[in-house]
């Protein structure tokens, strides 16, 4: 079977293995404390800048602390080279358990969108929609590695 889009088997530990720590460091921060970790302030290029108080800017370089965008970062690009990476065995099962979690990641995570969005109100909907931009990857995840285990093992107790 064709996977021209899957990324090699190669990179899905070391992939893992930074999208578990980005994501654990990003729940910290979102749930326990929202200090600063590590703090990396440079001058970065701003295409569009508001301050809280006063007017729109248009490419400029601005102070900013990059921690954040760093670690965002890594949450994705981990992510998406750890869901989309090849398995051991690839085989047209293994596509179709992946297609139906893509699927299925996609209805449960616009379905809590569209609940909160409803239910949610005030600054906080800031935080939920971008919430919601990251569980996606993670329900994709979570659901594709829980079918396949499953799947592998039902099959090893038919045998």
């Amino acid at each position: 079977m064709k996977t021209n889009y899957l990324f090699p088997h190669k990179f899905k530990t070391i992939s893992g293995i930074l999208f578990i720590v980005a994501t654990l460091v990003m729940f910290y921060l979102l749930l326990i404390d929202d200090s600063e970790i590590i703090n990396l302030d440079t001058t970065v290029f701003a295409v569009m800048n508001d301050d809280i108080f006063g007017k729109m800017k248009y490419f400029e370089f601005i102070p900013n602390d990059i921690f954040d965008e760093l670690l965002i970062s890594v949450f994705v690009i981990s992510g998406l080279v750890f869901a989309f990476s090849k398995e051991k065995i690839e085989d047209e099962m293994t596509a179709k358990i992946r297609l139906e979690s893509l699927v299925w990641s996609t209805y449960v995570n616009y379905l809590l969108f569209f609940l909160c969005v409803w239910f949610v109100y005030g600054s906080i909907i800031y935080t939920v929609m971008m919430i919601a931009l990251f569980t996606h990857l993670l329900f994709f995840i979570i659901r594709f590695n829980w079918k396949l285990y499953t799947f592998k093992h039902s099959a090893d107790h038919e045998e």
